[in-house]
């Protein structure tokens, strides 16, 4: 079940109020299958119906991957992409600046135990985005969070925001993006790392026709094909 380098976890629960020593009301968790998903409560009717988000896309996108090429998961939320692909691809570098999905995406590598998945807690964006920045968040999933202006903000975080050429990654196969309206941003911040990795195929979400972000990539000769059975994500590739 595990890779013999991996430590195994179980998860044990405590009443935070009784004293730490008292031992009675202790839970303790074990896990039976190999992938193990910490996800927010607040979904979990759906999850116990249908399993996880866009799961024929995560599925699908394993042919996407290689295993002598790195993954990026940009905006990776609890790391449903990222732990899914990791064993078809060679690493993968998944970015999820908010704090308590961090966490959770964390958490889900650990119980995992995928040593190939290399959690980052930053947001990527243009060079001009670099810095502390404000980071809206619209739900309690915590979906939808962004640096862009927004409705109906639950609260907000500051994040840190590097480009993603700042990291130096290559060798890179395949990118997801989920970014809610930085897209364009992350790709300013990103060229000379897509130009060292011979412009891997990205899967991205726009909720419209951003003609900027569209532009953007042609000028770097991607062509843009809508995935069937959804009106809001596309796979850039050459």
């Amino acid at each position: 079940m595990y890779n013999k380098m991996t430590t195994p976890y179980f998860v044990l629960t405590t009443e935070t109020s009784k004293n730490v020593a008292d031992a009675s009301a202790n839970q303790i968790i074990t896990m039976n299958n190999k992938i193990v998903h910490i996800l927010p409560y607040v979904n979990i009717e759906y999850y116990m119906k249908h399993g996880l988000f866009e799961s024929n896309i995560i599925e699908w996108c394993k042919q996407l991957c290689s295993t002598d090429k790195n993954t990026l998961d940009i905006g990776a939320h609890s790391g449903t992409y990222a732990l899914n692909l990791a064993d078809y691809s060679k690493s993968v570098y998944a970015f999820e600046p908010q704090r308590s999905t961090y966490y959770s995406l964390c958490g889900g590598v650990c119980l995992s135990g995928k040593q190939n998945v290399h959690c980052i807690q930053n947001g990527l964006g243009s060079s001009d985005q670099c810095g502390m920045k404000e980071l809206s968040i619209v739900s309690p999933d915590g979906g939808g969070s962004t640096l862009h202006p927004t409705s109906h903000v639950i609260r907000t975080e500051s994040i840190e925001i590097r480009t993603l050429d700042s990291f130096e990654l290559d060798n890179i196969g395949f990118i997801k993006m989920d970014v809610e309206e930085n897209e364009l941003f992350v790709l300013r911040g990103g060229v000379d790392t897509l130009r060292r990795s011979n412009f891997p195929k990205i899967l991205f979400e726009s909720n419209y026709e951003n003609k900027e972000l569209f532009e953007f990539l042609r000028s770097l000769n991607y062509n843009i094909v809508p995935l069937s059975g959804y009106r809001n994500m596309y796979l850039a590739e050459q």
